[in-house]
């Protein structure tokens, strides 16, 4: 394979100079981030996951995006989220938002996934490392992070609109001070009832996410380091278990949290910061998990949809 040759052209494709600057610090690998989103989003591998998450999401959900005209196109952004109870959401996220947007979010993810499915970075992914997040930002790249990890969204349904951070959870705040950008919360209306797992129902229908999540806040020396790794490899294999419900989806864009680092102490800009993106969630998702209420507005806005075309051709006759 030619290492050499590979790593030239994709030199090469990196027009901005900020970007190509950044970009020499790191691997072949890591590099691919910063390529521009319109090469990504024309790559082999972007067209196929369009061609497998685009038209579903548009079509079975009426996916869309509220709320971008709040972003400035010209910097660099970080986006925060919580995580879903089952993991079907992300790559047709992404795959929509660069359909609706033209941007490419570049996806921070936990370094083991990166190791067993490296095909993740030709969508721009990168492990959540501080150092590369940080290039990426100043590059004037938009990156997505979900500070609660695996660990929030294996908490149960109970909690399934709730954000849930471990305490330790507070690299992204130091990643935006240093990049000098905007933090964004950004939430998936009907995340959670877009996707019905009948393993996840029973673990907890029986409990066990609320004992589970009791026996780890415990803090007990190396069997909570062992338990979170099975746990978190069940419940991952697991979310392959996906039946699709017709939720309506919409991805919203909230106000940039506020903060100013000379004031602001580290802990103070992750409580605001996790305290906007809840009331961005209360907001946007005010009944809650419900499965009905995510099917009638997907049904409701179909029915204006065609409502709105019969008008159409009645006004040409």
């Amino acid at each position: 394979m030619d290492i050499i040759g590979m790593q030239k052209r994709i030199d090469r494709q990196i027009r901005d100079p900020i970007a190509k600057t950044e970009a020499e610090r790191y691997s072949l690998r890591t590099r691919l981030a910063f390529l521009p989103d319109d090469v990504i989003g024309q790559s082999w591998f972007f067209r196929l996951l369009t061609f497998l998450y685009y038209y579903f999401f548009v079509f079975f959900h009426a996916f869309e995006v509220v709320g971008i005209e709040k972003i400035d196109p010209d910097s660099g952004c970080l986006f925060i989220a919580r995580h879903s109870t089952h993991n079907g959401d992300i790559l047709g996220t992404l795959v929509c938002f660069y359909h609706k947007t033209g941007r490419v979010l570049r996806p921070l993810i936990h370094r083991y996934l990166t190791k067993f499915f490296p095909f993740l970075r030709l969508m721009g992914a990168v492990p959540g490392e501080p150092k590369s997040a940080t290039s990426l930002l100043k590059s004037g790249f938009w990156v997505a992070v979900i500070p609660g990890g695996a660990d929030e969204g294996m908490i149960g349904h109970e909690n399934a609109y709730k954000v849930c951070w471990p305490k330790k959870r507070k690299g992204f705040v130091h990643v935006a001070i240093e990049a000098q950008v905007p933090i964004v919360p950004l939430f998936l209306a009907n995340v959670d009832e877009m996707r019905w797992n009948p393993l996840l129902s029973l673990w907890n229908f029986l409990g066990l996410g609320r004992q589970f999540s009791y026996v780890l806040d415990l803090n007990i020396p190396i069997l909570h380091s062992v338990l979170l790794i099975i746990g978190s490899t069940v419940w991952f294999l697991a979310t392959f278990i996906q039946i699709p419900i017709p939720a309506k989806l919409t991805l919203y864009i909230g106000d940039p949290v506020q903060y100013d680092p000379s004031k602001d102490s580290i802990d103070d800009i992750v409580k605001r910061s996790h305290a906007d993106l809840q009331e961005l969630i209360n907001r946007c998702q005010p009944h809650g998990r419900s499965y009905s209420n995510a099917v009638k507005e997907r049904f409701a806005g179909l029915l204006n949809c065609w409502k709105s075309t019969l008008l159409e051709v009645k006004s040409h006759y």
